[in-house]
Order: C-alpha cells, then structure tokens, then sequence
C-alpha cells in the first residue's frame, strides 16, 4: 500500500470504542464529517494486518478526542497509546514485551521494529541509547498526524516503564514536517 498507513492491530480499538460511542448514543456517525470510506472501516472487520490509511485514523482519534478527553486531549491520546501497548504486547505483539531491567539499546531497538510492524511510512531510528536515556529519530514522518504521534508517546512511555521497572520521561519534538525526535529518560 503506497498511502501513509497503520496496522489494523492499532486500528482495532478506535473503532470498537467509536461503535460503543455510537450504541450509548453519545456520538451520531450522520452528524460526523467522515467520508464513506471512513465510515466503510466503522463497518468493516479490521484484522491485526490490514492496512488503514493514517488520515482516516487521525480523523477517528479526533472525533474519540472531542467526545472523551474532556479538556486534556494531549492526556487522553497518551493513555490511549500506553492501553495499546498494554494490549498488543499481550496480544499479537507479544514476542517484543520486554523483561523488567532490560532497559538500553536491545529495548530501543525493539521498540524500532514495533514501528516497523505498525507503520508502512516513516523510518525510526536510535540515535543514543545507555543507562538513563533513550533518543529516536523518526524520519519521512511528514505524513505523521499530531493525534498518531501523541499515541506513540503514550505507548513509548508504557514499554519504556516496563523495560526500565523506573518511572520515564518522554518529550517530543517535531523538528521539521518529517522529521520528529524522542527522548525517553529514567528517573
């Protein structure tokens, strides 16, 4: 798939949480701007492996944004990035969970081929990696949506707590459209 995209495994909770929205009757998919397509993918089985174009997934975020995060959106993406990680490394991703302790680059570079399996665009790299700090590099991430980079911080912190057993910082910086840059440090 040549579009910018994200693994199906990624995709699945924003449209299990979107339907609930709908059934509780606390979102109207008739009164959303969402394409047909959009909505093709709310109808739609999504397996692990499909592909689903990073925009439809960024405009779903934003519509579960404005029902639930209430005054902190920042927040309510980052949570939804570490509950990701909590389910996919007891799911499909299991063989990337981490032992507690194994902080460094063997965990760094774990984490790049997390990426790898949930991203068909953009390259992630580390560009340090010792006993206190963690730096990505994410390059091509032109295409990458502020919503979709928040999760990222999310799930990097969650996986970053599990290796190090130690509380994390996180920050991330968009250098330039395609460029982004992430540090993880212990405390």
């Amino acid at each position: 798939m040549d579009q910018p995209s994200i693994k199906g495994s990624a995709f699945q909770s924003v449209v299990a949480d979107l339907r609930k929205l709908v059934d509780e009757g606390r979102v109207d998919l008739e009164e959303l701007d969402l394409s047909e397509k959009d909505r093709g993918y709310l109808d739609a089985p999504i397996t692990p492996v499909t592909w689903i174009p990073i925009d439809c997934y960024d405009r779903l975020l934003r519509v579960l944004s404005r029902v639930e995060a209430g005054s902190d959106p920042v927040r309510y993406l980052r949570d939804r990035g570490a509950r990701a990680a909590e389910r996919l490394l007891e799911g499909s991703y299991e063989s990337f969970k981490v032992a507690t302790g194994s902080w460094g680059l063997r965990v760094a570079k774990s984490f790049v081929g997390i990426s790898g399996m949930l991203y068909n665009f953009s390259s992630w790299s580390v560009a340090q990696a010792d006993d206190e700090r963690i730096e990505f590099r994410v390059e091509d991430a032109a295409a990458m949506p502020d919503s979709a980079l928040e999760a990222a911080h999310g799930f990097l912190s969650y996986y970053a707590r599990l290796a190090s057993g130690r509380s994390v910082v996180v920050n991330h910086e968009r250098c330039d459209p395609g460029h982004v840059v992430i540090q993880v440090r212990t405390r």
